[in-house]
């Protein structure tokens, strides 16, 4: 029997807004079930075979990816002269050590392994989305269906992990990362209320 997961916790698994989720889905990249649920497996399967695109340039498949993957498994991405491109290296390189960062500032400050956790894959989200709005504002809108998750673990080394054994000895917590994921997967989703301000 097939996984299947609500398109919000599908974005969660990724560490992609709603809103790509949607775009994969109106692109065809995702695989639904009649009940409108997320086929986990088949949809991870097409998204691995999308062309792989950004302004860096296209190639095709996961073979490309996994390429670029193996390329540069932890090294700065290579030199840029194009502003653009360095804000986007820039960017990624945020998110892809924003989440690790935030799960260990939150047991440092005595939070519980479950809200480290929800703060790893939260911040990293969040921080893809600030990006992803201030390349748009510059003029260097990412591809439609990519987001700065992606870009940061197709072409610069992955997301970092957090070093859950190590944050839970300091928690004083057992470490159960499948029961933390279930726990996570479960939540409603993080997106903002629509009448929340900041003021």
């Amino acid at each position: 029997m097939a996984t299947t997961a609500t398109k919000a916790a599908f974005a969660r698994r990724h560490k992609v807004n709603r809103s790509t989720v949607n775009k994969w889905e109106a692109r065809g990249h995702l695989v639904m079930t009649v009940d409108g649920l997320v086929n986990v497996e088949a949809s991870d399967d097409l998204l691995t075979k999308r062309p792989v695109a950004y302004r860096g340039g296209t190639a095709k498949g996961p073979v490309a990816a996994e390429v670029a993957r193996q390329a540069a498994p932890d090294l700065d991405p290579p030199p840029q002269t194009d502003p653009a491109e360095i804000a986007m290296a820039a960017l990624s390189a945020v998110v892809r050590e924003i989440g690790a960062r935030a799960a260990r500032r939150a047991v440092e400050f005595g939070a519980s392994l479950q809200a480290a956790y929800a703060l790893d894959t939260a911040v990293c989200v969040e921080a893809g989305a600030i990006g992803e709005r201030f390349l748009a504002s510059i003029g260097t809108p990412l591809a439609a269906s990519w987001s700065l998750v992606e870009v940061a673990d197709v072409h610069h080394g992955g997301i970092v992990p957090a070093d859950w054994p190590a944050l839970a000895k300091v928690a004083g917590e057992p470490l159960d990362l499948p029961a933390l994921e279930s726990w996570f997967y479960a939540l409603p989703s993080f997106d903002t209320p629509k009448d929340a301000t900041h003021g």
